[in-house]
């Protein structure tokens, strides 16, 4: 199998009031940064285009959790429109390579269409003042991903992404360590995602997962075992992103501030499950971290 995907880079969400959701967010702990609006090109050759949105994030040292929401809420973003039409929660799936075109190649040699490789860019605030962040990534499947915008990126300039202020959360959490993806076909998505991610997965008791070398991993579940492994959780239309995991240093301390919060949480083999009716759409399930 393939090497040129490494990780699990961000999951994004998209939102329809960045306010109140960077309040929730906020409230289980997290550090956001802060607001940025976001230009890019839908095809290869395409110039670079203001897109009418932006987001918050919660940044780690390797990865991240993006909240998108359009700029105007009178008049949204086409792209932020078409995923709340569907429902408010996960949408993007962003596997990190440092070769999109060797994915992108792979990929259409494997029969899989994608948008070529293609740029993104956004204007970061750094404690030198405003920067641009640029990007290079490649959509899979963009027919044939209901669940989602799947791709690969390369941070061309990630000095201004991974800023070390950006990462110290209250709640103690310093990683996103897994994404689910729940659907009704968990054998049709396995195969789709071996060649997706470049390796095959292994089998556990409710779910398939891909390992990464860095800090993450991609978990298929299967719709009868997601109230398992996402206990309390109403799902989106499936299939769909239906939860992140992130690793916490303090489960404890995590625990109380969920009750002084009055957020609704589960607690299921060592782990702290925040339905995705409390977490704008997205379930958060906190975890230890685990060994190397």
């Amino acid at each position: 199998m393939s090497a040129d995907i490494h990780s699990v880079n961000h999951v994004g969400m998209a939102v329809r009031d960045m306010a109140k959701t960077a309040a929730r967010f906020e409230a289980m702990g997290f550090l956001l940064t802060p607001y940025s609006t976001h230009s890019g090109a839908w095809k290869a050759g395409d110039p670079v285009a203001k897109l009418a949105y932006g987001n918050r994030c919660v940044m780690f040292r390797n990865n991240y959790l993006e909240i998108l929401a359009s700029e105007d809420a009178a008049a949204p973003s086409p792209r932020i429109a078409g995923f709340l039409a569907r429902h408010q929660g996960g949408h993007i799936i962003c596997l990190g390579t440092e070769d999109p075109g060797a994915v992108d190649a792979r990929l259409q040699a494997g029969g899989v269409r994608t948008s070529g490789v293609i740029p993104l860019q956004r204007d970061i605030d750094t404690p030198d003042g405003m920067r641009t962040a640029k990007f290079e990534r490649v959509q899979f499947a963009p027919d044939a991903s209901p669940e989602g915008y799947i791709q690969a990126a390369r941070h061309l300039t990630p000095e201004y992404i991974y800023q070390p202020r950006h990462i110290a959360h209250p709640n103690q959490t310093v990683s996103l360590s897994e994404v689910f993806l729940v659907t009704d076909d968990p054998r049709g998505f396995e195969a789709k995602y071996t060649l997706f991610c470049g390796r095959r997965p292994e089998q556990g008791a409710a779910r398939r997962t891909f390992f990464f070398p860095l800090v993450s991993r991609l978990s298929i579940v299967a719709a009868r075992d997601a109230p398992s492994v996402l206990p309390g959780s109403l799902l989106p239309p499936l299939p769909c992103v239906a939860g992140v995991a992130m690793q916490s240093r303090d489960l404890a301390g995590v625990r109380s501030r969920l009750r002084n919060a009055g957020i609704a949480f589960s607690e299921i083999d060592a782990k702290l499950v925040v339905p995705a009716q409390e977490a704008m759409g997205i379930a958060i399930v906190f975890e230890p971290i685990r060994a190397a």
